[in-house]
């Protein structure tokens, strides 16, 4: 019996610090203070899904075929639709309604904390199955930061729907794609083939990092000295107004002509652009 509490105090404890870290770090890429009513709701919500997830196998828990690919097709749609679609209901029910919820940022980083928070619960899930806190080193590392980069896919959407007006469709649309990687990633580690899970999970960080930049570069909470950039001649790439050396080759050649970084049309250095009215300044 005392051996059974101290493992459940452990799971308990040691489940949330991978959540934590991870939490920590895309909040440090946040364009605005922390929201931390937001952001403690979500975290619990995210976790709360778990259930929504457990229901579903409680209600229809098909076995898992043993044939590849209708396994795969099992992974995408039963175990990685189920799960992503959950995480998602927490998002539209806690924040939504919400008027600090209105731009693509706000979407990524409510999508990751319900992620992590539903990550943290399945981490205690392992611990408790296996009855070993080992489990968690290997989560900790690829699987925790794996839902936020998958939940990262369909939160920028919903943000976008916010603060551009997009449809429906196209937010259904990252869940599809969410769903799909959720499930390639988990079918490839049941199919022992560690290695091809691992480039999914490098596709999913390269996907994340990007929505991650693009939601703080055009948020308009962000504190940042010009909203003015400059395209580099050499690898096309943008870069602040202000700096000296391309951000993503390290050329000095830039063109001359200044771009908002919003609608990216040419404008000269003023309090606001004349094509979409961005404060530039």
């Amino acid at each position: 019996m005392g051996a059974d509490l101290s493992l459940l105090a452990q799971a308990f404890l040691l489940s949330w610090l991978p959540g934590i870290f991870w939490l920590a770090y895309v909040e440090s890429r946040s364009p605005q203070p922390v929201i931390w009513s937001r952001l403690i709701l979500t975290f619990l919500a995210g976790g709360l899904s778990v259930f929504g997830v457990q229901l579903f196998h409680l209600v229809y828990d098909p076995a898992q075929p043993e044939n590849p690919l209708a396994s795969l097709v099992f992974f995408c749609v039963v175990v990685g639709g189920v799960e992503e679609l959950c995480k998602m209901l927490a998002v539209l029910v806690v924040c939504w309604l919400r008027r600090d919820f209105r731009e693509a940022w706000d979407g990524v980083g409510c999508a990751s904390a319900a992620a992590l928070g539903f990550a943290t619960a399945e981490n205690f899930h392992y611990v408790m199955n296996f009855e070993d806190t080992s489990v968690l080193l290997s989560r900790s590392l690829s699987a925790t930061f794996a839902h936020v980069a998958m939940s990262g896919i369909w939160g920028f959407a919903l943000g976008l729907r916010k603060q551009s007006g997009i449809g429906w469709g196209t937010v259904l649309e990252a869940l599809v794609w969410a769903s799909i990687f959720h499930g390639l990633y988990d079918w490839c580690l049941t199919q022992g083939w560690p290695w091809a899970a691992l480039l999914v999970f490098g596709g999913l960080v390269v996907i994340f990092r990007q929505r991650l930049q693009e939601s703080y570069f055009t948020s308009s909470r962000r504190q940042t000295s010009s909203q003015l950039v400059r395209e580099c001649r050499a690898c096309h790439g943008l870069g602040r107004s202000e700096y000296r050396y391309c951000p993503q080759c390290g050329d000095q050649d830039w063109e001359a002509k200044l771009l908002c970084l919003t609608c990216l049309k040419e404008c000269a250095p003023c309090d606001r652009c004349p094509h979409c009215q961005r404060a530039l300044l």
